[in-house]
């Protein structure tokens, strides 16, 4: 485990601990972004400018439906505690998928037909951190997911799950990239 997966498991802890604090509002919010996600990423992919003011404009929806249909931030108990946690997971987890398959994709200089994520030319102070990282190393199992199914027979189960996550975070095809 190194830093980089530290700070993504941080990442999805606190967007899990906000959406708790948030209760049930916590539930929609999160639950909300992580279903917008495709649909944004596709925005995004057309204009950067476009998506961002998509991103912004779905996050003060949720936020404002949230706030008025309830109004009491949905209850005090422990059950509207972790219904908002889990959207907060989820909206975490949402958040951590997409940073680690969005690194650029670059071919290698030797074999043109080879391509290397994440890649080589990283700064040196954080790419050892991001070469060890095991939650990397899933954004690339997520990545290349149609790509991998074809030449690692592994669990039936875990490549479906890759697909999935590909199907549901992964815009393009990177692997279509002109040498």
């Amino acid at each position: 485990m190194t830093v980089i997966d530290v700070a993504l498991a941080l990442t999805v802890a606190t967007l899990a601990a906000l959406g708790s604090q948030r209760r049930v509002g916590g539930l929609l919010v999160g639950l909300g972004g992580a279903l917008a996600l495709r649909p944004l990423l596709l925005l995004a992919e057309m204009n950067p400018w476009l998506g961002l003011v998509g991103a912004l404009l779905v996050g003060l929806a949720l936020a404002l439906v949230g706030r008025l249909l309830l109004p009491g931030a949905g209850g005090s108990g422990l059950i509207a505690r972790l219904a908002g946690g889990v959207g907060g997971a989820a909206l975490g987890v949402a958040v951590m998928i997409t940073l680690v398959t969005s690194m650029p994709v670059q071919r290698d200089t030797l074999n043109p037909n080879q391509l290397r994520y994440p890649p080589p030319d990283l700064p040196a102070a954080v790419r050892p951190a991001v070469e060890r990282s095991m939650l990397v190393q899933l954004g690339r199992e997520v990545l290349f997911a149609p790509l991998l199914a074809s030449q690692d027979p592994r669990s039936p189960q875990r490549s479906a799950v890759t697909a999935a996550l590909h199907s549901w975070v992964v815009t393009s095809e990177p692997w279509h990239l002109r040498p």
